[in-house]
C-alpha cells in the first residue's frame, strides 16, 4: 500500500495565521502603549519623601501616598482622624473624615488617596495593607 504525503500547512493557511498573529500582537502592543500613556499609570503611589519634595499639588487630581503609621500619632475627633505616616525618612500628616478599615492601627502600612496642600494630606480614602500571617516568630 502506498500512502500520499500530507501537506503540513498550505500557503493560504500559513498566511491566515501570520495575519491573525500580527493583528493580535499589534493589539497587545497598542493596549500596553495606551495604558502606559495615562498619567500616573506607572507609579501607583508616592512615598512620603516624594510627596514632600513635590510640595503643593494640583487640587483637581487624586494622589496616592504610601507609608507606615507612626506609633502614637493617631488622633480621633468623632469620625475625623489625623495620623502621621512615614517611609522611614519623611513624615506626612494625614487627615481623613472617612471611616478607617479594621486593620488600621499603629505601625500598619497604609495607602491614602486624596490631595496634598504642602503640609497636610487630606485623604478621601485610606487603605490599610493586611499584615502577613507568615512572618517569622521573634
Amino acid at each position: 500500500m502506498q500512502t500520499t504525503p500530507i501537506d503540513p500547512v498550505s500557503p493560504k493557511r500559513r498566511l491566515k495565521f501570520l495575519i491573525g498573529g500580527g493583528f493580535v500582537a499589534a493589539l497587545v502592543v497598542g493596549l500596553v502603549v495606551l495604558a502606559m500613556a495615562r498619567p500616573g499609570s506607572t507609579a501607583y503611589y508616592l512615598t512620603t519623601t516624594e510627596l514632600a519634595e513635590q510640595g503643593t499639588l494640583q487640587a483637581d487630581k487624586d494622589y496616592r501616598v504610601n507609608g507606615t503609621v507612626v506609633p502614637g500619632s493617631i488622633e480621633q475627633d468623632g469620625i475625623a482622624t489625623t495620623f502621621v505616616i512615614t517611609d522611614g525618612t519623611t513624615e506626612v500628616t494625614v487627615l481623613t473624615e472617612d471611616p478607617l478599615p479594621d486593620t488600621f492601627k499603629d505601625d500598619s502600612e497604609v495607602v491614602a488617596r486624596g490631595d496634598y496642600d504642602g503640609s497636610t494630606f487630606e485623604a478621601t480614602e485610606v487603605l490599610a495593607k493586611c499584615p502577613s500571617k507568615f512572618k517569622a516568630k521573634d
